[in-house]
């Protein structure tokens, strides 16, 4: 990408920002505004598909033909970055100095992980660049890599674990989480193995193994709010509602923008009987995600509940319609 182009890209972006500033409430506007937001991120996301692909081919060079290129970036480039992100620090070897220092603060075999080892440490960060992205697949080849290098390295190990689970892979992921959990004494390493395997349980149905794994997670680190709402609804499966209330209130304030967490409190607390709190939660959890069928139909029902029927008739419309929608996009 020429690099008029992409300071054009944020250029429209803040002109998108000013735009939704100026139409307040008006939908048509912001409409709008949404669609060019999603124009301009399909033209970023053809960028990192061309990047991805351009590394994959770089690397399977340097394999076939056994030479390393230093992890570096033309100086052109890291001056256009610099004029989009004037605070951002562009040194590659100060990048990786950070995730060493990381590997170091948790405690996890670190030593092994050596200072000339730049290919494994890339490895390592393309990894959890592509957990962060949910790109299991490419994240599971990046830390494979890591661990055909330096076996020993449990956060390897751990995330490769946590890629296969969201992956739906739980024979792979048990075999690399049982092999850290039995490795490390480290308690926030540990947290992290048992929320991952309540996953895989999760995922499986299998309930009552997953609620064993969240609750050895709380009680490992108290504060880990991901478990705490994996918690809410393993408890929400079992029909447990006071508990699934209970885990779900904890954690609402640390997530308030995640619609499901008020799409479930509404329903635990209308099994509950409470209707007044179930009502709150519902309409909270349908003005954060107004084009989910399940959240107007629960709606529905609670309005049929309380004797409302037109109400309850408007929201059964409009979960219709939301699932003909869907039904015609896939």
């Amino acid at each position: 990408m020429q690099d008029n182009e992409f300071v054009k890209i944020f250029n429209d972006l803040e002109r998108v920002e000013r735009e939704l500033r100026k139409v307040g409430n008006d939908k048509e506007q912001r409409q709008k505004c949404y669609d060019r937001l999603l124009e301009l991120r399909r033209r970023m996301d053809r960028y990192v598909e061309f990047w991805l692909r351009f590394e994959e081919k770089i690397n399977e060079m340097q394999e076939k033909y056994d030479f390393l290129l230093p992890d570096e970036m033309p100086e052109s480039f890291l001056q256009a970055f610099g004029t989009v992100f004037p605070e951002e620090e562009t040194e590659i070897q100060t990048e990786l100095t950070e995730v060493k220092s990381d590997l170091d603060r948790r405690g996890v075999r670190t030593v092994l992980l050596q200072e000339n080892n730049e290919t494994c440490i890339r490895s390592f960060k393309r990894g959890l660049g592509f957990l962060e992205l949910a790109m299991m697949d490419e994240a599971i080849q990046e830390f494979k890599q890591v661990i055909h290098q330096e076996p020993d390295l449990l956060l390897a190990h751990l995330c490769l674990g946590v890629a296969y689970a969201e992956r739906g892979m739980a024979d792979e992921a048990m075999r690399e989480l049982r092999l850290v959990q039995a490795l490390t004494e480290d308690k926030q390493t540990g947290a992290i193995v048992h929320n991952a395997m309540g996953n895989v349980y999760a995922d499986k149905e299998e309930y009552e193994l997953a609620l064993i794994e969240f609750e050895k997670v709380i009680e490992l680190d108290p504060d880990f709010a991901i478990a705490h709402f994996n918690l809410g609804a393993v408890y929400y499966n079992l029909k447990r509602y006071e508990e699934c209330v209970r885990e779900f209130e904890i954690v609402k304030e640390e997530f308030p923008k995640d619609w499901e967490i008020y799409f479930y409190l509404g329903i635990a607390y209308r099994k509950l009987n409470d209707d007044e709190q179930a009502l709150i939660n519902l309409l909270k959890a349908a003005y954060l995600a107004p084009q989910e069928p399940y959240v107007a139909f629960e709606l529905g029902l609670l309005y049929d509940n309380l004797g409302e029927t037109r109400r309850a008739l408007e929201n059964y419309y409009r979960a219709r319609k939301l699932f003909q929608e869907q039904e015609r996009e896939e």
